[in-house]
């Protein structure tokens, strides 16, 4: 009788007392339903070589119904983790009263576990239930900082996006550049396994398995050899460069500096580290390509040449004795050449810059007919590219007097001539402008992607270009223009500084005031330098802007000749560039 209730009180308190807890482990030791993450999307650039690719990485997980529901052990466990990879531990419990206690699914704790640490973790696997390490796809990059404010980085959902209800927490998303503008062709969809398991998680036998279907390829308009190059001239420099192809709109090549380092993104980024770059004053996470607005400078003088041989206001031969000083009423404004040019006519203004000849010029040309042409060259409005925070840049509008009238002042005038005061431009804005006086006159929106294509059902999505307006100029303008371009690199001018043997180069050198009284040769002045080649059959447009990097002629302007022995003078002449 003593034996039967000591077995009666076992049966009792096996069955009653802890009967839940051998009911979660007999639930263990059945299926486990584990998701298999797709591999995203590949960007590839115009000839097929890969922008970013994906490479396989560990990720520590938390499997919330594996978890034990006693607190304290719970605790344990998450303590242990915490140890093991010096994981804050509040971050650990949060993590796992995310998701229901009942779920199966991973709830993703830290991506790019290192060997060490996965070893740590299956050291301890027996003591360690809940806890798992699994394979992922990850994004890998060429260099860290690799095209970054183009191609964009990767990360988990934010709370925003989780409330959208498209994603699941975890799930790895978009968050700027390409990645976040063809974030639903790069994603794919997770495929999944069903395994039996026994209570300590260790997989018995595969009972089902679904394969993931990977993201979609995207082939860009990206040259990456180019844009390598670009970004070995421009190094060390604050700014941006835009390489457009002008018979296209195609963007080559994107730098803006200084970038910041991808990878730090797609991992995991603790708040000091994010504040560190969020309030850097060097603003790496701005794309100044098309974020940053700028006086353009000197390059706009081509405007108000191509706005005054147009109307008839000027021709080529005009002349204009340039002392270094133009007095309006009580004001002087002064040249860049304190001595002054000279005389002058207006090729020889736009080969040496002269700023007394433009004062003069857009006095007679006038402010309403500068500001028609501008925007006709699509100055002051947004281009269209397929990148989120553009800026519009800014083409002055009359004001209004007294007695409600609009009126153009002329100081204002004079100021917009050598595209100084209020005039404001992004440097994509300048490379479509540079294209259209190559190309003849057609305005593209600039060009990113050309084709995404899947595996199984072929292309996709394509984009053929679109033409978004026409400069309307007479065939002697666009020559006048062009040679004169030319000569400000090949015959003594401005630009000479980007001149290479055997390679017709045509440009225009900016150097903007950044304050009033500020000085170029202190580094205050912002450089522009604005081109395209070969100058009788324009294939490419280079346009290089160098933050508080003097002036054009000086700093731009060879920055722009390393990027044109890269793209002209390393390759094959039998390839074409257009792909």
């Amino acid at each position: 009788m003593a034996a039967l209730l000591v077995i009666v009180a076992q049966l009792w308190y096996l069955q009653v007392l802890e009967g839940g807890r051998f009911l979660d482990a007999s639930d263990k030791n059945r299926t486990r339903i584990r998701p298999v993450a797709a591999p995203r999307g590949i960007l590839f650039d115009r000839y097929g070589r890969p922008l970013v690719d994906n490479r396989p990485a560990f990720t520590l997980s938390l499997i919330p119904r594996e978890l034990d529901r006693d607190p304290a052990r719970r605790g344990a466990v998450l303590g242990r983790v915490a140890s093991l990879l010096r994981i804050p531990y509040e971050d650990l419990v949060q993590a796992a009263e995310r998701a229901s206690p009942d779920s199966f699914q991973p709830v993703r704790i830290r991506r790019g576990l290192g060997l060490e640490d996965v070893a740590k973790i299956e050291e301890w696997k027996i003591e360690l239930p809940g806890v798992i390490v699994e394979v992922e796809p990850q994004r890998a990059y060429p260099t860290s900082r690799f095209a970054a404010h183009l191609l964009g980085y990767v990360r988990e959902a934010t709370d925003e996006q989780l409330r959208q209800g498209r994603y699941r927490r975890g799930d790895m998303v978009g968050q700027s550049g390409l990645e976040r503008l063809l974030d639903e062709y790069l994603r794919g969809r997770d495929g999944g396994e069903q395994i039996e398991v026994d209570a300590l998680g260790r997989p018995i036998r595969l009972i089902q398995h679904k394969e993931p279907e990977p993201g979609a390829q995207v082939v860009t308009t990206l040259d990456r050899r180019i844009q390598g190059a670009a970004e070995r001239a421009f190094e060390g420099r604050a700014g941006a460069v835009v390489v457009m192809d002008p018979r296209t709109g195609d963007v080559l090549a994107m730098v803006s500096a200084p970038a910041f380092e991808i990878d730090r993104f797609t991992g995991t980024i603790d708040r000091a580290a994010w504040l560190s770059i969020v309030q850097d004053p060097k603003h790496p996470l701005l794309n100044r390509v098309i974020q940053s607005q700028y006086a353009p400078g000197s390059v706009f003088k081509v405007v108000v040449a191509a706005a005054g041989l147009q109307e008839g206001k000027l021709t080529p031969m005009d002349r204009v004795f340039c002392s270094g000083e133009f007095h309006l009423g009580g004001l002087t404004f002064k040249d860049w050449k304190k001595e002054g040019h000279g005389s002058v006519d207006l090729r020889r203004a736009i080969v040496q810059s002269c700023n007394i000849y433009f004062y003069q010029a857009g006095l007679r040309v006038g402010a309403e007919a500068i500001a028609k042409y501008a925007r006709m060259f699509g100055l002051g409005q947004a281009t269209g590219i397929d990148l989120s925070g553009e800026k519009p840049g800014l083409i002055p509008a009359p004001k209004r007097d007294r007695r409600g009238r609009l009126i153009w002042h002329a100081g204002e005038t004079v100021n917009m001539s050598i595209g100084q005061g209020q005039v404001l431009v992004t440097p994509i804005q300048v490379a479509r402008f540079m294209s259209a006086l190559a190309n003849g006159g057609v305005l593209w929106k600039p060009r990113l992607v050309q084709r995404i294509e899947r595996s199984e059902r072929g292309v996709v999505w394509n984009d053929p270009g679109k033409v978004m307006g026409y400069v309307e100029l007479s065939p002697i303008v666009q020559e006048f223009l062009r040679k004169s371009l030319w000569s400000v690199v090949n015959e003594g001018g401005t630009g000479g500084g980007a001149r290479i043997p055997g390679l017709d180069i045509a440009g225009k050198t900016g150097t903007a005031q950044t304050m009033t009284n500020s000085r170029a040769d202190k580094g205050e002045d912002h450089a522009w330098f604005a081109s395209f080649a070969p100058a009788h059959d324009p294939q490419v447009v280079v346009v290089v802007m160098v933050e508080g990097g003097g002036k054009g002629g000086q700093v731009a302007a060879p920055i722009a000749k390393k990027i044109y022995e890269a793209i002209f003078l390393e390759k094959v002449a039998s390839i074409d560039i257009r792909g």
